[in-house]
């Protein structure tokens, strides 16, 4: 009777859960706003049935819907296969640093905020009077729930590799000698690629817009497809790396991540609670930093060339310094939610703005 209690309770367990998580999905969709931006601080009732002023990369191609579908396909396929990775092989840290990535969603908005990282309004998102999720700016997409594929793909190309090389070399070797470094190298490598990779093809598809950045280091600087490669691909190895370095098992088999967390003295009674923490913790700060790393530029004003001409006629043009404005572009304008002191200019959006060009006033 005992044993069949104690195999019926994990059961139970995981159908409330399942449910939950059904119910909570449910919910999301059913909230979601779906047809652009609803909310009035943000719509822009004159352009409904404006031409877009741009057209993207293969126009031909509904590439919102393709790409929901794509995120949507590979979220199903992440849960699933984290679930059947979990019932055989429990507490498995990779898991573990699936559940510990998806986990960057709490700090997706801080980060479109500090980026300047505007979304196509036709995504589904989040209604807009969210608290916290209303700092994204224009819309926080449902997208945003697919962090764990792309923060972990460096990791899963560059520790084949690393093996691969450490099978063929000598234990005196660099790759033996400094494995963690020698992964950290790989992964900077892979993640980097994979992300300019990526985000070039989203920017020129109009999935997504840079709307403020520093023309250094960036491609189609003042473009409707402008990308901050130095910034944006380099930097965010600094969140792909560490998840690299946590998972990998030395000679004693335990994972950087389980080392770490066996220092703490909860670790006795809930090893894999630890573990996920030290993940968690690790992958949030490394996360902020980056994010932080573009909010700095913005604050001090030097990322003020603007993608034009803005590319989302739905949508108010996202423009809480002024700068598309003083380049010409027709309006109407919108702050944002976090356009006064947490960007440095208590007194918000300038009231009086000079045009300095029509830049942003012209359709190429």
């Amino acid at each position: 009777m005992k044993s069949s209690e104690s195999t019926s309770t994990p059961s139970w367990r995981a159908l409330t859960c399942w449910v939950v998580a059904v119910v909570a999905a449910g919910a999301i969709l059913v909230t979601s706003e779906k047809h652009g931006p609803a909310a009035p601080d943000n719509r822009n009732p004159d352009g409904a049935n404006t031409p877009l002023p741009v057209e993207p990369l293969l126009s031909g191609i509904d590439w919102i819907t393709v790409g929901q579908v794509a995120a949507i396909a590979l979220f199903i396929a992440t849960v699933i296969a984290s679930v059947w990775g979990w019932r055989r092989y429990p507490g498995h840290p990779v898991i573990l640093m699936v559940i510990a990535s998806s986990t960057l969603f709490w700090l997706d908005p801080y980060n479109n905020w500090a980026i300047g990282l505007v979304y196509n309004p036709r995504l589904w998102h989040f209604p807009r009077e969210w608290p916290w999720l209303n700092i994204s700016p224009i819309i926080e997409p449902l997208t945003s729930f697919v962090y764990a594929p792309y923060i972990l793909l460096p990791y899963f190309v560059a520790m084949p590799i690393l093996r691969a090389v450490q099978r063929r070399r000598e234990p005196d070797a660099l790759v033996w000698r400094r494995p963690l470094i020698c992964l950290a190298v790989l992964t900077f490598v892979v993640g980097l690629l994979w992300d300019a990779a990526q985000e070039i093809f989203l920017v020129r598809t109009q999935f997504l817009t840079y709307s403020h950045i520093i023309d250094f280091g960036t491609i189609d600087a003042g473009k409707n497809s402008q990308f901050p490669m130095l910034m944006a691909s380099v930097l965010i190895t600094i969140v792909m790396i560490p998840a690299s370095v946590l998972l990998y098992r030395d000679d004693t088999g335990r994972t950087q991540a389980e080392k770490i967390a066996r220092r703490f003295g909860f670790h006795a009674r809930h090893p894999r609670l630890a573990t996920f923490l030290v993940m968690a913790v690790a992958l949030s700060v490394a996360m902020f930093g980056f994010s932080t790393s573009f909010w700095a530029v913005r604050a001090t004003g030097a990322a003020s060339t603007i993608a034009c001409p803005w590319p989302y006629p739905t949508a108010k043009t996202w423009d809480p310094r002024g700068y598309y404005e003083s380049q010409g572009a027709p309006g109407p304008f919108t702050p944002g939610t976090a356009d006064t002191w947490q960007i440095g200019q208590p007194g918000g959006r300038p009231a009086h703005i000079d045009q300095e060009s029509d830049r942003c006033g012209r359709h190429d």
